[in-house]
């Protein structure tokens, strides 16, 4: 994509896009993880809702997970109701605590959700494949943008058989909305299913402007 400008015949100039991306594998992963107990007393719920979500902190933290790496993200308490003929009916209390773990260990995630839910959580609300260190690579993305920008308008040059090629006086870097590699997983899916992270794209792009001369 381009734009040519004609101020006047001293002044002339075009402007290109240009895009860079660069694919890398995931260094960290982040797994939601929820306990959700329902029942009538909502003392006895509370109480066995906290001895499952202490049971699944314990076995991950034996697996050599820090317990600084598992955060409490939310806690609820929710009455339930059902309806009969239009009439609601209190049918009772339910308890949801989620936590987030944050490994780095990739090749452990399907482990540690397996041992998640053996010791006591019945929903995985999603995985989350992240990069620590995303600037690095962003940095690439970036040059791989200038040299594509620089590669058209030497096409661009050579198509108006321009005398000279022009020259670069402005680079403005656009906002790139960077992706994370997320996906939901079902319970089916959490006993023994191998979980691949697959690769990030984190992409560049830029707008140059050039002066043709």
């Amino acid at each position: 994509m381009y734009n040519a400008s004609y101020h006047d015949q001293q002044s002339r100039s075009i402007t290109v896009w240009g895009e860079g991306a660069v694919k890398v594998t995931p260094d960290t992963v982040h797994i939601i993880m929820m306990v959700n107990s329902r029942g009538n007393e909502l003392n006895e719920i509370q109480q066995e809702n906290a001895d499952r979500m202490n049971n699944v902190i314990s076995s991950l933290v034996a697996m050599g997970i820090p317990e600084s790496s598992i955060q409490t993200i939310d806690y609820q308490i929710h009455p339930v109701y059902d309806y009969v003929d239009g009439v609601q009916i209190f049918k009772g209390y339910e308890v949801v605590n989620t936590i987030r773990v944050t490994i780095s260990e990739i090749s452990r995630v399907g482990e540690v959700v397996d041992t998640a839910v053996s010791s006591g959580v019945n929903q995985i609300g999603s995985i989350q494949f992240t990069i620590q260190d995303q600037a690095e690579y962003y940095q690439k993305a970036l040059a791989q943008a200038l040299h594509d920008a620089d590669t058209k308008m030497v096409t661009i040059g050579s198509s108006l058989q321009l005398p000279n090629r022009p020259i670069p006086v402005k680079i403005e870097e656009q906002h790139v909305a960077q992706p994370v590699a997320f996906r939901a997983v079902t319970m089916a899916e959490a006993g023994g299913t191998p979980i691949e992270s697959g690769t990030i794209t984190v992409s560049a792009s830029l707008k140059v402007r050039y002066q043709m001369v």
